[in-house]
């Protein structure tokens, strides 16, 4: 279960940080608060500033360049394991659990998730060739202090987690 958590939690990760170069140049306004209460929602950019994309100062012909790769890729990758998920979840909401049959969904599942986590990795390669080497540099140094981040936020889950008797 814990690799199957991984490989969620890595795909995740994946996800935010090439999607993020599309708005990483984008100049919004901060969230702000508004009467009875409400907040508005917070501007895309701010949502994903802590991808290694982000604040990289792309030209526009560079902000086109990703824009046709993630495009490309995403026509590559197709569904993903959504099928295979709610097959997973049929079998869990049924009278009775056949483990090997869970066994052999939770493969498809990962099968499924590690060709979309390949695919996006040959797209964010791609990206990353397309920067300048002050970009690169800059692009390397946002990837540290997101990994620290993570590994502050994973350490701080661990932490809270009552200890199995």
């Amino acid at each position: 279960m814990r690799k199957l958590t991984a490989l969620f939690v890595a795909s995740t990760l994946a996800l935010g940080s090439a999607s993020a170069a599309f708005a990483a140049d984008a100049t919004t306004a901060p969230a702000t608060a508004t009467t009875a209460g409400s907040v508005k929602m917070m501007p895309y950019k701010d949502a994903k500033r802590e991808s290694p994309f982000a604040g990289l100062n792309l030209t526009k012909e560079q902000r086109q360049q990703m824009r046709d790769i993630m495009k490309e890729s995403h026509q590559k990758r197709g569904p993903g394991a959504k099928d295979e998920r709610q097959a997973l979840h049929s079998m869990i909401a049924s009278e009775s659990f056949d483990e090997a049959k869970a066994k052999a969904q939770i493969d498809a599942i990962s099968k499924a998730q590690s060709e979309h986590m390949l695919e996006r990795a040959k797209a964010e390669n791609k990206m990353y060739n397309l920067l300048t080497p002050e970009q690169k540099k800059q692009y390397n140094e946002n990837y540290q202090k997101r990994e620290q981040k993570m590994m502050e936020h994973m350490k701080k889950m661990r932490d809270h987690v009552p200890a199995a008797e």
